[in-house]
């Protein structure tokens, strides 16, 4: 069955929030390259096992040739390899508590190796 989908809306199917965190990881599919930036909303996005089922039946492509499938994408939960997770949301300390407020700061760190241990790297 084909049905186009006219005039939608990607902020009417997101949580109304501007507070997120996001990190450095792989893609879902084969090659799984460490190439994506996963964001990750606040507030989850609640939906039912019949409006999940439909979203794993969409197909991407031509309207003549569908057949490359949106869904079923997902795989096991990976190890974390030291990932750093940012966010933009400020978590306030109660008086007392030792846990600081963010500092509107900027830090980078890059990923950092031994070359002396990679014998692949050539100077």
């Amino acid at each position: 069955q084909y049905t186009p989908i006219r005039h939608l809306s990607l902020r009417s199917l997101l949580p109304d929030t501007q507070h997120y965190m996001t990190y450095e990881g792989s893609t879902t599919h084969p090659g799984c390259w460490e190439t994506t930036v996963w964001i990750i909303l606040n507030k989850p996005i609640y939906i039912t096992k019949q409006e999940l089922y439909v979203l794993r039946k969409l197909k991407q492509g031509s309207e003549k040739t569908p057949k490359a499938p949106l869904g079923d994408n997902a795989r096991p939960l990976q190890p974390l390899h030291h990932r750093t997770v940012r966010t933009n949301i400020d978590f306030k300390k109660e008086e007392g508590k030792n846990c600081p407020s963010m500092y509107n700061e900027m830090h980078y760190k890059a990923n950092t190796w031994d070359t002396a241990q990679d014998p692949s790297y050539q100077v």
